[in-house]
């Protein structure tokens, strides 16, 4: 079933019907799957990958695939979460990130709809007006361009409402990230093999064996990049995150709600989106439930008639960073939590050769899993 109904995948990959042997086998065909076999290839691995579904299912096809820094704050709530000198990091490094998926889906002419549209943060009030100057402020001084916008700015890009003001982020954009990541493992000749669930896994000589309906794989390493499975004990540490996105039917007054290309989202942690793509609209909400008031609320006097509605589940941990790294001797976790899941997700898999060879940095150092033992103990905080 495609996660997408707008922008189903149409390249398929085989299930697994004899036994192999790999150096690496990857579990879970999302986008920290797809980056982690590719740059476990890259490394000179021999690796294949697992999905119980397909590439490019449940959460990550799932997703709106705005590509935007960090992990899901703005960046002022992230210095407050990680401190400074982390945050800014982060969004250093998930700018690099953004830069990546966007020129790899150029290059290799990926039709996965990617878009350099850019985006607009508005504000509700005087109060989200004043932690949108703050936010401009901490972009500013980190070097990243941004604009702000006065309320009559915004209504040029947004006529249907008078929002407070905003903050636009020109180098913001936009995947199809299902078809992004099958493009990828078509293009990159990625051994996958879809249908292909685990059922489980042991030790074995050094390495692990892993049991599939088709047959066992064995290998030195295995890197989980799916939330559906066992994740040790770390499961107490996550709480359950939804969305909904609403795609209207094609309609002649997309120009009239949106002159120009933009992706619009407001300042609430269950915040919302709002956008255009080709001749529909779009609304994307966190908060369920509340489809109809929402819908009267962005459009008023617009007729928006769903024709697809689609949406999933996954977990996140409260501090909002994925969880990246050895959980024993021989499994590595790659599990691109956070919001924003795209971008943490391809950050994630591409730490995955380092760490199989026993390096680190400052990212798998705070992505760690152990991280929620440290919580455990008493620490009081993720850290």
């Amino acid at each position: 079933m495609q996660a997408n109904p707008l922008w189903p995948v149409e390249k398929r990959f085989p299930s697994l019907q004899s036994d192999i042997r790999k150096d690496v086998l990857v579990v879970g065909g999302g986008m920290a799957g797809i980056s982690s076999a590719l740059r476990l290839k890259m490394a000179g691995f021999d690796v294949a990958l697992i999905e119980r579904d397909e590439v490019g299912g449940p959460a990550t096809g799932a997703s709106s695939g705005v590509l935007y820094y960090g992990s899901g704050t703005n960046l002022v709530p992230a210095c407050g979460l990680f401190g400074e000198e982390k945050a800014n990091k982060l969004w250093k490094e998930t700018a690099g990130v953004i830069d990546e998926i966007v020129k790899t889906a150029r290059d290799e002419a990926i039709d996965c709809g990617i878009r350099s549209c850019g985006s607009i943060m508005v504000g509700k009030n005087d109060g989200e007006v004043t932690e949108i100057e703050a936010e401009y402020g901490a972009l500013k001084k980190l070097g990243l361009p941004g604009r702000l916008l006065s309320s009559s700015d915004v209504k040029d890009y947004f006529p249907l409402m008078g929002f407070r003001g905003g903050l636009a982020y020109d180098a913001v954009g936009q995947v199809h990230p299902a078809r992004f990541a099958s493009g990828v493992a078509r293009i990159e000749g990625l051994e996958i093999y879809e249908q292909t669930p685990l059922i489980e896994w042991k030790d074995e000589n050094g390495g692990v064996q892993v049991k599939t309906p088709g047959g066992l794989v064995r290998a030195s390493d295995l890197v989980l990049a799916t939330n559906a499975e066992p994740c040790f004990g770390m499961e107490n540490h996550f709480e359950l995150e939804s969305s909904v996105i609403l795609a209207s039917e094609p309609t002649r007054r997309v120009r009239d709600v949106f002159p120009e290309e933009k992706i619009f989202w407001t300042m609430e942690e269950k915040y919302d989106l709002f956008y255009p793509r080709g001749d529909r609209l779009i609304l994307e909400l966190y908060a369920l439930g509340e489809e109809e008031n929402k819908l009267a609320y962005y459009f008023p006097g617009v007729e928006f008639k769903t024709e697809q509605q689609w949406g999933e589940a996954w977990s996140k941990p409260p501090d909002w960073i994925p969880i990246v790294g050895k959980v024993s001797e021989h499994v590595t976790s790659a599990i691109g939590m956070g919001d924003q899941g795209i971008i943490m997700s391809w950050l994630s898999g591409s730490k995955i050769p380092m760490i199989i060879n026993g390096g680190s940095d400052w990212f798998t150092e705070m992505a760690s899993p152990s991280r929620f033992a440290r919580f455990d103990q008493g620490a009081g905080q993720i850290s």
